[in-house]
């Protein structure tokens, strides 16, 4: 007789739970599946096994008095219960962070564990925020302190205060201007922000180029509602090389790896940033954390970067607790 395979989607249907608690039940071993190629499958003989082995109790609505006793840390030592709505209860993994180095480690990470790791493209300011608020896995940074011309650790000390975290040292990328193609305006340097006759594109509050530029403007007594265009954000680095490929403006803010990829713009380097990745101690043990730190170490992960182009991979692998 035939077995009926089922998507994670399905089991997640009909066993009126979330789809990534059907994941943490696989991953903790509960719930027999296999694999098609990438894909997780599990059969109908295999699920009701597993309600009458009697291991976790029945299953429950996730909205019944049970259900709720067990979200609320019921049944376990750890806080954590057996039955599938304690399950429920297990992070979601979510990394933020923009880079395109990001694609490569999430696609990465993806293969080698066995539940969903989503992606999130918030600024690293927002990003540490969540962290802290338990809302994220691990947060991306490239937030330069201008009192101690330092990167990312003054903003975790002050933004994480008391929380014990890890932070990897990815590696270094180049922060500029992105001009029109052959610079026809002569732009050098933050000086020129000054300028009466630019119009710029600005990156969204919080995002670690938005802070940088801020901090430069303030050092240099330039005044923001004296620009033209300040106002005007643009939420990534590609969108802003855009903008300014397709005269939008005469310049943007952003890192190098942007400007490479788009045609009719020229980059200006003017800063050497380090990327970090920030995550809670306690979540060291995480599948999807343990890949990552393995994969900036290795040296597949700098070959990788070195085919990308445009990254500094002096420091890369270096890592710091707070």
């Amino acid at each position: 007789m035939d077995t009926l395979l089922l998507t994670a989607e399905d089991v997640a249907k009909r066993l009126r739970i979330k789809k990534y608690t059907v994941y943490e039940l696989i991953k903790r071993g509960e719930l027999p599946s296999t694999r098609v190629g990438k894909q997780v499958r599990v059969s109908e003989e295999d699920i009701d096994r597993y309600l009458r082995a009697g291991k976790t109790g029945p299953f429950q609505d996730e909205d019944s008095p049970k259900a709720r006793r067990a979200e609320e840390g019921e049944g376990g030592a750890d806080g954590i219960g057996k039955g599938p709505a304690a399950v429920k209860q297990a992070r979601q993994v979510i990394v933020s962070g923009q880079d395109k180095c990001l694609d490569l480690l999430i696609a990465k990470i993806g293969n080698e564990t066995d539940g969903p790791v989503f992606r999130s493209y918030t600024g690293c300011y927002s990003s540490l925020v969540a962290l802290y608020l338990g809302k994220i896995t691990m947060a991306a940074s490239h937030l330069w302190d201008a009192e101690t011309d330092t990167y990312n650790y003054p903003f975790i000390r002050r933004l994480l205060p008391g929380l014990p975290v890890g932070v990897l040292r990815m590696a270094g990328r180049m922060q500029g201007f992105y001009v029109k193609k052959g610079n026809p305006l002569g732009i050098h340097g933050w000086e020129d922000l000054a300028r009466t006759d630019l119009a710029m594109i600005n990156r969204e509050r919080g995002c670690g180029t938005r802070i940088l530029l801020d901090q430069k403007l303030r050092l240099s007594g330039v005044r923001a509602e004296h620009i033209r265009g300040y106002s005007r954000e643009a939420a990534s680095h590609i969108a802003c090389a855009g903008i300014v490929a397709r005269g939008g403006a005469d310049l943007g803010c952003g890192c190098e790896s942007a400007a490479s990829d788009m045609a009719g713009v020229d980059f200006i380097p003017l800063q050497l940033e380090w990327y970090d990745f920030v995550f809670r101690l306690e979540d060291r043990r995480i599948p999807a954390v343990k890949a990552v730190l393995a994969y900036v170490d290795s040296g597949e992960f700098r070959k990788d970067l070195e085919m990308m182009g445009t990254y500094d991979l002096s420091r890369t692998g270096h890592y710091e607790e707070f």
